[in-house]
């Protein structure tokens, strides 16, 4: 009895984040009967002798989301079975930092491989920007590789160099819970936009999902006269707030071509996190989101395949990958300049 209340406990921690035959993206869906065959295939393993915290971990991978975690939950991701994004393995030295330099004469680089930001290190993303602009080069390059998220702020100064057309996005929604209610309260709580939503959510029955518009806008109020033509590089460890990017540039950016050579990790539908532990085991742990993409439930999920480049890169791996302009970078600049005298 003890091992089904955990289950229980967990499955609703983990917020049962949408109705089942939602949780995967179009061409891949799964149905309610599938979903609920899986619950009470666990549930009825947990009352033998399967170990429930294997069991947790496999609800988890279910969800093939790297944002929700417990130990042993990567083994039951279905794209952790098919993508090899070890490139630390693969490479002499995989370790990209936060950089910019000219690359040619045409050609301005920035790595940005996080969003996970201090207020002073979003300022020398700006100050990076700032250089660019200086540096009279009419190309950008972007590069994102290794970028696993952090918060969207961290990417704006980048987001309005590249934007030169209103752009509309799929918005998140939340389920209603006391976790996600805390959540709201902790981020945006003292903000006025924070207490009206705090105060819908109290008022919403908790298990449905707050009712939000299906996009929100992308809009700035110039357009940036520079660069003519910019690249987005991307890899598999990218994810997150580092997709959030690539959706972002790709819905109000038509002179940005992405530019990589495997697609995206793919964890993007569920986010925003929360950290929680077992009541009869705090040393065990899961984190899970308290929001969802209103991708889902349009059938139109990431988290399988997550995101293709436009343009593959014909190239094997770089041997290193850190503060140098590697042969990656080298090939985009010049595909640029290809694609800029092929539109003339």
């Amino acid at each position: 009895m003890k091992t089904l209340l955990r289950m229980s406990l967990a499955a609703a921690a983990v917020l049962c984040l949408l109705s089942a035959g939602a949780q995967t993206p179009a061409g891949d869906a799964v149905s309610d009967s599938k979903y609920a065959a899986l619950k009470g295939r666990l549930q009825s393993e947990i009352s033998g002798d399967r170990d429930v915290y294997d069991a947790i971990a496999e609800y988890l991978g279910w969800f093939d989301d790297s944002h929700l975690q417990t130990p042993g939950a990567e083994a039951y991701r279905a794209k952790s079975l098919r993508r090899d994004t070890d490139y630390a393995g693969r490479m002499k030295r995989y370790d990209p930092q936060f950089m910019h330099c000219r690359v040619d004469e045409d050609t301005y680089l920035i790595r940005f491989p996080s969003c996970d930001l201090t207020d002073a290190e979003i300022a020398g993303v700006r100050a990076a920007v700032a250089a660019y602009r200086a540096s009279g080069c009419e190309n950008l390059v972007v590069d994102i590789r290794g970028n696993m998220g952090g918060s969207d702020n961290a990417y704006e100064p980048l987001l309005k160099l590249l934007y030169d057309h209103e752009g509309t996005e799929d918005a998140m929604e939340y389920r209603v819970s006391d976790i996600a209610i805390a959540h709201v309260r902790e981020f945006v709580g003292n903000t006025e936009r924070g207490r009206r939503k705090v105060a819908r959510m109290e008022r919403t029955p908790a298990g449905e999902f707050l009712e939000e518009g299906k996009t929100y806008r992308i809009r700035y109020d110039s357009v940036s006269l520079v660069p003519r033509r910019a690249a987005l590089i991307v890899d598999g460890r990218v994810a997150s707030s580092g997709e959030q990017l690539v959706l972002e540039v790709r819905a109000s950016s038509r002179r940005t071509t992405v530019y990589g050579q495997d697609n995206t990790l793919g964890c993007l539908d569920y986010s925003n996190c929360e950290i929680l532990y077992f009541p009869r085991d705090t040393a065990r742990w899961m984190i899970v989101p308290v929001t969802r993409s209103k991708r889902i439930p349009a059938g139109r999920g990431i988290d399988r395949e997550g995101i293709a480049p436009d343009v593959r890169i014909p190239l094997p791996l770089p041997r290193t990958l850190t503060d140098n302009v590697d042969p990656w970078v080298e090939w985009v600049a010049g595909d640029l300049k290809k694609t800029e005298k092929n539109a003339k």
